[in-house]
């Protein structure tokens, strides 16, 4: 049972019932996250702002759902590790790339563009300094506008920060997600060996 209680059908208002019914047609968030967020105004907005970040802006969508799921593997966050975009899979995105993104750099499912953002947003998650260079944004510029980079970088900080809430509630432990996707062990094995 996560740390904050979902909320019931019977005591959500129309707002949070549409909150929690995009979340359901989107998938990411799914609508157990929905359903604890909307409890709050601030939570209301963030699903909002969440759902054009991930859904709208001029990034591909599956490239966005690849994005998010790398920062969530690397929080070891089982709920966001194992929720997918509807959006995303609609768009072409498939789970064996998904799960690709633990070895992007050697795997044949991304391109050159999709790589950067894919190290960007490593970088991202390794620590405050880690894209704080020049070479980080150069690399970042043979591939992305300056518009793309903001997007890229704002999904790479929500995924991060909200994740880490995320992971916190106990909607899904890591050892779940690991159940779920035996893959992410793997993973989380070569974690520990670094």
């Amino acid at each position: 049972m996560p740390r904050i209680r979902p909320i019931e059908d019977a005591e959500a208002t129309e707002t949070q019932r549409l909150l929690i019914e995009s979340a359901r047609v989107n998938g990411a968030p799914d609508p157990l996250c929905a359903r604890i967020y909307v409890r709050s105004e601030a939570g209301r907005n963030w699903l909002r702002m969440w759902n054009e970040l991930l859904n709208g802006g001029i990034l591909p969508i599956p490239l966005k759902e690849a994005v998010r799921v790398l920062i969530s593997t690397k929080h070891f966050c089982g709920y966001c590790s194992t929720v997918r975009s509807n959006v995303a899979i609609a768009r072409g995105l498939t789970e064996d790339k998904v799960l690709a993104t633990m070895y992007f750099e050697t795997s044949d499912h991304f391109n050159e563009k999709e790589k950067a953002a894919l190290r960007f947003a490593t970088l991202f998650k390794a620590g405050d300094d880690a894209i704080d260079s020049d070479p980080v944004y150069e690399d970042l510029k043979k591939h992305f506008t300056e518009e793309e980079i903001i997007e890229l970088a704002l999904l790479c900080a929500q995924t991060d920060g909200v994740g880490k809430f995320a992971r916190s509630l106990q909607m899904r432990t890591w050892e779940e997600a690991c159940d779920l996707q035996p893959l992410l062990r793997a993973r989380a094995g070569k974690s520990a060996v670094k």
